[in-house]
């Protein structure tokens, strides 16, 4: 079974490009997504990073993308208060080739005035944005920036695609009810583009269960993708353990099709990814 992991992060930016696909054969992955370091320092209130701190990201995993490009689909992680950040943007996704934007809001909003320049672009360049959802321990009290309704404000952009993470633990339901509000206006639009759930952990054991069994209940594992949330040298360790756990959550415990496995752990990333 092909699989890809939508959700791997560099950090430090020390990683080699033989590292990383020796990581991915380890872990048993066809695949990743992998978003550059954070251009900055990870901390609750850190300012935003410098232009050049973000050109360094933007190169060091375009480098890793050029090792094998049919196996490693970079993204630059993003600060949208960063001076000149659409420049960034044209820098990362035109001319370096990379396929989308990572950002976490951090004492910012998805629904800030200064992010409309930043979603218009990013439906001209038809690429995503993926942004964290749900409680985050990385940056102190950040998660009121980050809760899953507060991205609803992009069903207002049509052709617009974007994924939050960690089926938004633990607001589970509230992010469900996000996608289904973006499935419905994009029927009515006619548009393909729109919302898709990035399943990586955050939902601790006792809690995944309920959470995969509404959002394929739901969703019907349409745009629900796998995702392990470590970094490439901790990805033979954990990828097939989670890999493990949901493939036996989905087929054993909730009765998923083996359709709809396949388009979990492969075929809805590459529909963000190619559309």
């Amino acid at each position: 079974m092909k699989i890809w992991d939508c959700h791997v992060h560099s950090y430090g930016g020390s990683e080699r490009p033989d590292d990383v696909l020796q990581a991915m054969d380890a872990a048993g992955l066809t695949r990743i997504t992998l978003f550059s370091q954070h251009p900055g320092q990870i901390r609750e209130l850190c300012p935003p990073p410098a232009a050049a701190d973000c050109r360094a990201a933007i190169d060091h995993v375009a480098g890793l993308q050029a090792a094998d490009p049919d196996r490693i689909y970079g993204m630059f992680w993003a600060d949208p208060r960063t001076e000149g950040v659409l420049d960034l943007l044209d820098y990362a996704l035109v001319d370096k080739g990379l396929h989308g934007v990572k950002m976490i809001p951090n004492h910012w909003s998805a629904s800030d005035d200064f992010m409309t320049p930043i979603y218009e672009r990013m439906r001209e360049l038809g690429k995503p944005l993926h942004f964290h959802s749900g409680i985050l321990y990385a940056f102190g009290d950040s998660s009121r920036f980050c809760r899953p309704v507060l991205y609803e404000t992009l069903i207002n952009y049509p052709g617009l695609k974007f994924a939050l993470a960690h089926v938004s633990w633990p607001w589970t339901d509230e992010c469900l009810a996000v996608f289904g509000h973006s499935r419905s206006l994009a029927a009515t639009r006619g548009d393909s583009s729109g919302m898709w759930i990035d399943c990586s952990r955050g939902t601790p054991d006792a809690w995944r269960e309920d959470a995969l069994r509404k959002a394929v209940v739901f969703a019907g594992c349409h745009r629900l993708m796998y995702g392990t949330d470590t970094e490439p040298k901790g990805l033979a360790s954990l990828a097939p353990v989670h890999i493990r756990k949901d493939l036996d959550l989905l087929r054993n415990q909730i009765g998923a099709s083996e359709q709809q496995i396949e388009d979990f752990f492969w075929g809805n990333a590459a529909r963000l990814l190619h559309l």
